[in-house]
């Protein structure tokens, strides 16, 4: 899909939801009329972006920071972003990641890690949460953090809910051994939170390897029952 990504640059940029085309339509595929509808009024009755911890199950992450709430607008821009190309929407749905800047000021991060989405030893392939793990990777001034990597071939959300937790046991590992994590605070960053299967697993290996807290940051909140 190089060609149509090539394309993006040399015409404008219409809105995936509507067609407009005008100055945010160019910078995150959606115009300003549909992220005032959508997007502003969000923004002004969510008291918190911060996820309340499950009470069924024994978690390992410390917090879990989620920039969105999936609703029928947000679905349909997420599936755009994940199977259709539309790499712009990342811009969309790292839209307010200053924000949740409160919430880790007293205890900022030292290390970033972005979930691995793919079982691949050669060069990443694209990441629709890799916009926001750039962006905060800068924020805090810190590295990143290559010590995991998937090792099933299977996707997480073809699992259903019980499956899910069962195949984030066995869906990842760290490759480096030697890498010095003790007493680190990890920020993990993903693009959507369902379960929590996956980032609870990640947080529980880099528990045992050390670290001190782990943090998970998502752009897109789906469940978290």
């Amino acid at each position: 899909m190089r060609g149509v990504h090539f394309l993006s640059f040399i015409f404008p940029k219409s809105c995936v939801s509507c067609g407009r085309i005008d100055f945010f339509s160019e910078l995150l595929a959606v115009c300003k009329f549909c992220t005032k509808q959508n997007y502003l009024p969000q923004k002004q009755y969510l008291k918190t972006n911060r996820l309340k911890h499950p009470s069924d199950r024994f978690v390992f992450y410390d917090q879990v920071l989620f920039l969105q709430k999936r609703g029928n607008f947000e679905k349909c821009l997420f599936q755009s972003l994940k199977f259709e190309n539309e790499r712009f929407l990342a811009n969309y749905f790292c839209l307010g990641h200053r924000f949740l800047w409160n919430f880790l000021k007293n205890d900022p991060p030292d290390r970033i890690s972005l979930v691995p989405s793919s079982r691949k030893d050669g060069p990443r392939s694209y990441h629709s949460s890799y916009v926001l793990f750039t962006k905060w990777m800068q924020f805090w001034k810190i590295r990143e953090d290559t010590s995991l990597r998937k090792v099933s071939v299977d996707k997480q959300s073809s699992q259903g809910y019980e499956k899910r937790f069962f195949h984030a046991k066995k869906a990842f590992e760290f490759i480096k051994s030697d890498r010095i994590i003790e007493g680190l605070h990890i920020l993990i960053v993903d693009d959507i939170f369902t379960t929590g299967a996956t980032v609870n697993e990640i947080a529980r290996l880099y528990k045992m390897a050390g670290a001190k807290k782990v943090t998970c940051v998502v752009l897109l909140l789906s469940g978290g029952d």
